[in-house]
């Protein structure tokens, strides 16, 4: 069930009009004008841009409607205005960039009309994520920075307000959190009502070293003030809220379509993750094939290992032996770095072009560990130049290590740390382009980095290998639940039993994933696999045109060197990457 997207496909069809609406010689400086005028609107709303441009963040995120109503107003004129430049006349990299920002834009009002089924309260979803990096990116330096860190935590009682306004705003409508996520909901609200000095807002010691004595008092005591007399406040009041009137109209059942307007918000979720004209149905057929694909991999494997037991037996073992565990998080970090090493001994080899920043593995704020299965990357920034893995430390005997090498790969060298500092680092790239990470591009390419690893040989060992197919399971198991818990009507029992028989992840794990797909941020993990998928047909279709004059670096730099893009901009690249290596369509 697809349904068309008549902005969307209004817009892209403006651009394929023989008939120019400028005069051609204006539209690269119209264009560039419009993607500076993006970009001062995007910092001036982004704290993630700001810290990334190394810039003093001044403004929380918003989260109204109203705020929402005035960035779709005014991506709507931007789409408008996109529409009438002349693409023909544009150079090959600006007719790129084009079809990229006119995807936004269109995405981005058609992403208004469910304002009030997107999730903004879960722990995947809320913006404490984006709170816990801008406190900590803040300079401190200078009597100047210090009251501009002032100035932006004072606006920490007035985000948590509208926060539960919005919620308020859910609740009239009949909309909340599921019950069967609502306790980790609230917890993650509640946990932020701690003592001044425990909050993510209070600045470490040795950061306001450079300040005298006194203004550090100063600045202890008026901190201190806003965060334990005006924020704790406002977070009492949202956790009061939320354990009340919302909890009351709270559904016990899982996923959108549960709510009025659900499928269609689902529909729309599905094209903005994938960054493709695909529906559900299609998201779903491909995670079954996956599934098979890797079933027989991964039974290959055994057999390899010379393991005489079924299938179930061989997963038992592997979930139950002590060998197969890392007993630290120093452990953890170790097997993440060395996978990352081995394929940058390699790159070479694959790539063009490398990424100058550097990379590391660290283990996740402790206050997080608790609501997230994995953990996340940190791309380096002004701050902090070292671009990060955060793995969740805890319960290591619920966490094998045998996916940590795929997980290595995927999220430092060469995946996310690779592409997205690169990313940030290629000054061909308008700022605002480098900024941009869609999900499928940037979450594909991290799967597709894992399978790169089985090319260049950097698995250890069998099991190293079995841990691949795994993770990569893991996330193909999530393109039939995801859809089928938001759009097919699957309950959350069905989806964990379906995850308990094509995955090796725990029941800590399985719980808390399943809750992600269908009560936190629904779509999101439909990138992965529909990401690596595209990636794998896009170089299939290179090598078979090509043949043997197929060149795998010269691929890799056709893929990485606009950036992040939307897969179906992506797919016109590689058309264009194929004529010009002398290849036929």
């Amino acid at each position: 069930m697809r349904r068309a997207t008549p902005l969307l496909f209004t817009a892209l069809a403006c651009l394929a009009c023989s008939e120019p609406a400028v005069e051609a010689a204006d539209s690269s400086t119209d264009l560039t004008a419009i993607l500076d005028e993006l970009w001062e609107h995007e910092l001036e709303r982004s704290v993630e841009a700001q810290i990334r441009r190394g810039l003093p963040v001044t403004e929380l995120p918003p989260v109204s409607y109203e705020d929402a109503q005035r960035e779709a107003d005014y991506q709507r004129d931007m789409v408008s205005r996109l529409s009438g430049l002349d693409r023909e006349a544009l150079p090959t990299a600006d007719r790129t960039t084009l079809d990229v920002v006119l995807w936004e834009s269109s995405m981005a009002v058609e992403g208004f009309e469910h304002f009030w089924l997107e999730s903004f309260l879960t722990p995947y979803a809320s913006p404490l994520r984006t709170l816990v990096t801008a406190f900590p990116a803040m300079p401190l330096a200078t009597q100047a920075e210090a009251d501009a860190y002032l100035a932006l935590a004072s606006k920490l009682p007035a985000l948590v307000e509208a926060l539960e306004d919005r919620a308020r705003g859910q609740a009239e409508r009949g909309i909340a959190v599921s019950r069967a996520n609502l306790a980790a909901t609230i917890d993650t609200w509640r946990s932020q009502m701690v003592p001044a000095e425990q909050s993510f807002a209070w600045p470490a010691a040795q950061r306001l070293e450079a300040l005298s004595e006194a203004s550090v008092l100063a600045f202890r005591a008026q901190l201190a003030q806003t965060l334990e007399e005006d924020l704790g406040p406002a977070l009492e009041s949202l956790v009061a809220f939320l354990e009340g009137p919302y909890a009351a109209v709270a559904p016990d059942g899982v996923g959108l379509i549960q709510y009025e307007g659900g499928p269609e918000y689902y529909e729309h979720l599905t094209r903005l993750y994938t960054t493709m004209d695909v529906s559900p149905e299609d998201v779903q057929q491909v995670g079954h094939e996956l599934l098979a694909d890797f079933r027989r991999a991964m039974d290959a494997i055994r057999q390899e290992v010379g393991f005489e037991g079924t299938r179930d037996e061989f997963q038992e073992m592997l979930r139950t032996d002590p060998r197969f565990f890392p007993t630290t998080p120093d452990e953890v970090k170790e097997r993440l770095e060395t996978a990352a090493h081995a394929m940058w001994a390699r790159i070479d080899d694959y790539f063009e072009t490398t990424q100058q920043a550097a990379y590391g593995a660290r283990r996740l704020r402790l206050d997080l560990e608790p609501t997230m299965t994995y953990g996340y990357y940190n791309p380096p920034s002004a701050e902090d130049p070292v671009g990060y893995y955060n793995f969740n430390g805890s319960s290591l005997d619920q966490r094998s290590w045998i996916g940590l090498a795929g997980i290595g790969l995927h999220e430092l060298i060469p995946g996310h740390h690779f592409q997205i500092a690169r990313q940030l680092e290629n000054e061909a790239l308008h700022e605002l382009r480098r900024a941009r990470r869609h999900t499928a591009y940037t979450e594909g390419w991290g799967s597709y980095a894992s399978f790169l690893g089985l090319e260049a040989g950097v698995y250890e060992d069998p099991y190293s290998r079995y841990g691949l197919y795994v993770l990569e399971s893991f996330l193909a198991t999530r393109l039939v639940v995801d859809p089928g818990m938001n759009y097919f009507g699957m309950s959350v029992d069905e989806a964990r039993d379906f995850m308990r028989e094509n995955t090796q992840e725990s029941e800590t794990q399985i719980t808390t994933e399943s809750l992600r797909y269908s009560t936190d941020i629904p779509g999101q993990a439909l990138g992965y696999q529909m990401g690596k998928r595209a990636l794998l047909d896009l170089r299939s279709r290179a090598e078979e045109a090509l043949g043997n004059g197929f060149d795998v670096r010269a691929f890799h730099e056709a893929v990485l060197e606009n950036g992040s893009l939307p897969m179906v901009v992506l797919d016109r690249r590689v058309d264009r990457f194929i004529e010009e290596a002398g290849g036929a369509r």
